[in-house]
């Protein structure tokens, strides 16, 4: 890798490369929403031909003439896919990939993650119903302002900071999904980490937090994604007073 122009960093997320064979193996509803939640705060590596500024991904077809981005979990995943080949690649969040495969000129129905290997396939309407999301789009779903909060969470999560250095704000929004009237608590974290370490912390503040939602299911994501980001604009942390 260190031939390669346009990857300076290694990309290791094993908690994604566990869920994408978990999914191999069985793609029930409640493996790809995991799946979903890891793959949303990580970093993939996208094979490419050319010069920098200027340059193609790959892709493959499938019987019926249907092309798929590719894309790689990890370092160790891409070097092993293209053995001694010297192949140029580029890092991308999981809302470039998504944004990729639904803008119509490339011609896309999806990317594929580790083709030939886990091979887990991400089909356009799926990636139409989440970019819908992260872009605030009101045909799935709508983020606001809650009219209450659980009587302990905001206490709760201001201890929660005082005990983890690397989170230092967090915001706590209602999400309804349009098509069933789901009501879900949107839990948004400030965290310095990246790859399986912010996996790891949001899965952890997830478990925290879950006793004093009042009974109601959360999803807990970074400030990093930028469908958080949009969310939370001009609005002030729950807990905590800001970024590192």
């Amino acid at each position: 890798m260190a031939d390669n122009p346009f990857i300076n960093e290694k990309i290791q997320n094993d908690e994604l490369v566990r869920l994408l064979g978990v999914v191999r193996d069985d793609n029930n509803e409640q493996n790809m929403i995991e799946l979903l939640r890891v793959a949303a705060t990580s970093k993939f590596i996208v094979p490419v031909d050319g010069s920098e500024g200027s340059y193609s991904f790959h892709a493959v077809s499938d019987k019926s003439g249907k092309r798929y981005m590719v894309a790689y979990s990890d370092s160790d995943s891409f070097e092993v896919a293209f053995g001694d080949k010297k192949q140029n690649g580029v890092v991308a969040g999981f809302g470039d990939l998504v944004d990729s495969c639904v803008e119509p000129s490339l011609g896309l129905s999806g990317f594929v993650i580790n083709p030939g290997v886990e091979e887990v396939l991400f089909g356009h309407d799926m990636l139409r119903m989440i970019w819908t999301q992260m872009h605030g789009g009101d045909d799935t779903a709508k983020v606001g302002e809650p009219d209450h909060y659980p009587p302990k969470l905001k206490e709760m999560l201001e201890e929660y900071i005082k005990t983890d250095d690397s989170c230092g704000a967090i915001w706590v929004r209602l999400l309804r999904e349009n098509s069933t009237d789901r009501l879900r608590w949107m839990i948004i974290a400030n965290s310095s980490l990246e790859g399986d370490g912010l996996t790891y912390e949001l899965e952890n503040l997830k478990n925290y937090i879950k006793p004093y939602l009042d009974g109601m299911d959360a999803i807990v994501v970074s400030e990093k994604e930028d469908f958080a980001a949009k969310v939370i604009a001009g609005v002030k942390p729950f807990a905590g007073k800001g970024k590192h």
